[in-house]
């Protein structure tokens, strides 16, 4: 595929990555279906908003920041460059090029669908149709395409569903507007620019891994999806992943402070809860929410991770430069320093021990700072969850055998009372120049 307009641009010195000045990650569909699954199995907050209104947020603002810098595009250029952005960054087939002039409403039916798909991957059959993003994505386009408020649902008979195809169906409302905000990135620690040069590993050519990464053709294909490292890939937005598990953390703390028993009630909604609880007998309020996030990276980092570990292509650059196992986290850190999610460091690592792993410039932290401010609490969670399962693949898993990663050697990798778990103990949201996790065995 060609997408000669759709040009995201890499810092190198941030590691962050942009497109039309939105900050975009890569992630897996495990990870997004977890993260989603994470939202809507709460039965106590309003989860539905929280999916479709943070994609709705981050598009309209891509979108229109690209449409102010090019006032001279058409109607229908517009909306040829949203579809080709959302097939760009892996997310499906959107056919928003399709349509015509202004009406009372409109059908958008895809064919391929990266959350449509990544949802079927879940045990048993959905109650609802899931393609929140895709909606949120469809929404924001029409906003700053016409400048008009659309509102919209899915079909039943969707994707998600075990139908062949999603049908959106989008109504212009009479609700005004609001002028598109400019989030701005608040100022960091003066520190906060001072990216240490790497000490461990120094054997691995992390530039060169850097360069081969951005090298891959990451980007969609006939179908809108990005096949790679044995799972679907996406270009994500930073602030969509930043938007709900931040919305979702302060909805579910709302509704413990007004539901006496849901704190109880939630261990038996979530079984990776029920199993920590175990674990972890002080998980309560708050850490509630905590926990469920970084169990999203721990299913990002076992997948995607392990996935680029097991791959071809790890074998052929990364491998052959690897003297021992503790090699092979240094060239999957320097592979997470090509994904647009800040710059990582190895701090210490003591083999089959403790890790401590620090990063500058963390989408997470950052994106707090965007969104809601300073932050009364360590909240990357994504990395304290990338962090642990590195340790769990290395020293339980032993990636280096190539094993199947399975959801059952999942279970025993991740959730083994040997595993590794992780505790942040720096964080840029807080106020600190980096965000730091330490990674040791669990201590029952």
């Amino acid at each position: 595929m060609d997408f000669p307009n759709v040009s995201p641009t890499r810092d190198a010195r941030t590691g962050i990555v942009t497109l039309d000045n939105e900050p975009m990650v890569f992630h897996c569909n495990h990870y997004n279906r977890f993260l989603q699954l994470v939202v809507e199995d709460c039965h106590y907050i309003k989860r539905e908003p929280i999916l479709t209104q943070s994609a709705t947020d981050v598009a309209r603002r891509q979108l229109t920041a690209h449409f102010t810098a090019q006032p001279e595009l058409t109607r229908a250029e517009r909306l040829a460059y949203a579809q080709a952005v959302y097939q760009y960054c892996g997310f499906g087939q959107l056919p928003l090029a399709d349509l015509p002039a202004a009406q009372q409403g409109y059908q958008l039916v895809e064919t391929h669908s990266h959350y449509g798909q990544a949802l079927r991957l879940n045990y048993g059959k959905r109650g609802w149709p899931g393609e929140f993003f895709d909606l949120g994505y469809a929404l924001g386009a029409l906003a700053a395409v016409d400048n008009q408020n659309f509102g919209g649902k899915i079909f039943d008979e969707a994707i998600s569903m075990g139908f062949e195809a999603t049908t959106l169906h989008l109504t212009p409302t009479e609700n005004t507007l609001t002028p598109c905000p400019v989030i701005a990135q608040p100022p960091l620690p003066p520190e906060a620019d001072c990216i240490p040069e790497r000490q461990i590993g120094l054997h691995i050519d992390e530039a060169g891994i850097i360069a081969a990464v951005a090298g891959l053709p990451l980007f969609g294909n006939s179908e809108g999806l990005i096949p790679a490292f044995g799972v679907n890939l996406t270009r994500h937005y930073a602030d969509y992943y930043n938007l709900v598990s931040f919305r979702f953390e302060r909805a579910l703390e709302q509704a413990l402070s007004t539901h006496r028993y849901l704190g109880e009630m939630l261990w038996y909604e979530y079984p990776s809860l029920f199993f920590y609880k175990d674990k972890f007998s002080h998980l309560q309020g708050r850490e509630l929410a905590s926990t469920l996030l970084v169990e999203a990276g721990h299913i990002c980092g076992f997948n995607t991770m392990g996935g680029i570990m097991r791959s071809d292509a790890w074998y052929e650059l990364i491998a052959p430069q690897c003297q021992d196992k503790n090699d092979w986290l240094v060239g999957i850190v320097a592979c997470i320093n090509a994904l647009g999610w800040g710059v990582w460091r190895i701090f210490e690592l003591i083999p089959n021990e403790r890790l401590v792993i620090r990063a500058w410039h963390p989408y997470e932290s950052l994106g707090h700072l965007r969104h809601f401010g300073t932050a009364d609490h360590p909240i990357d969670y994504l990395m304290v969850g990338i962090a642990s399962s590195l340790m769990n693949l290395l020293y339980n898993a032993d990636i280096t055998t190539k094993p199947d990663l399975t959801l059952a050697f999942y279970y025993q990798v991740n959730r083994s009372k040997q595993g590794f778990w992780g505790r942040q103990t720096a964080c840029v949201a807080m106020g600190d120049a980096y965000s730091e996790v330490v990674v040791e065995r669990a201590v029952l």
